[in-house]
C-alpha cells in the first residue's frame, strides 16, 4: 500500500512549534494550495483548499520555527492520517491532516521567499551545503 502526499503551496501563518512530554519539538502548519480554473462563462475562478500539516521530525521542526514565516512557499512530502478526537463542548470532531513522519517525510522552502525571513547563510552547517537538505 502506499500513502503519500506532495504538496506545494504558502503558509498561511507562522509555524506553531511545540513540545512533546519528552521535549521534542514538533510542528503544526497551515498550508494553502490554489486551483485556477476557467468557468463556463470564459471567466477565470481561483479556488484556495487549506491543508493541516503536523511535522514530528524535531529537527524539521525546529527548522521550520527559525526559517519559515506566513507567506513562505513549501514542497511538503508526508502521509495522509485522518483521526477523532473529542473537543472542549464534548464533541466528537474528524480532522485529516498531513503527517510529515521522522525520517520518512521531507519539507522544502521553494520559489521566492517573504520578506523577513533568513537567508541560506543564515542556517547552521549540518554536514550539508545544500539550503534546501536543511528542511
Amino acid at each position: 500500500m502506499l500513502n503519500k502526499v506532495m504538496l506545494i503551496g504558502r503558509l498561511g501563518a507562522d509555524p506553531e512549534i511545540k513540545q512533546t512530554k519528552k521535549g521534542e519539538s514538533f510542528a503544526n502548519l497551515s498550508l494553502a494550495t490554489n486551483k485556477k480554473y476557467k468557468t463556463k462563462d470564459g471567466e477565470w475562478q481561483e479556488k484556495t483548499t487549506w491543508h493541516k500539516i503536523v511535522v514530528w521530525d524535531p529537527r524539521l521542526a525546529d527548522n521550520m520555527q527559525k526559517y519559515a514565516k506566513s507567506g513562505t512557499q513549501l514542497f511538503v512530502e508526508g502521509e495522509l492520517e485522518t483521526r477523532q478526537f473529542k473537543d472542549s463542548n464534548d464533541q466528537n470532531r474528524i480532522v485529516t491532516e498531513v503527517v510529515i513522519p521522522r525520517f520518512t517525510g521531507s519539507i522544502k522552502m521553494v520559489g521566492d521567499k517573504p520578506s523577513g525571513t533568513k537567508t541560506a547563510g543564515n542556517i547552521p552547517a549540518s554536514g550539508s551545503d545544500d539550503f534546501d537538505d536543511q528542511f
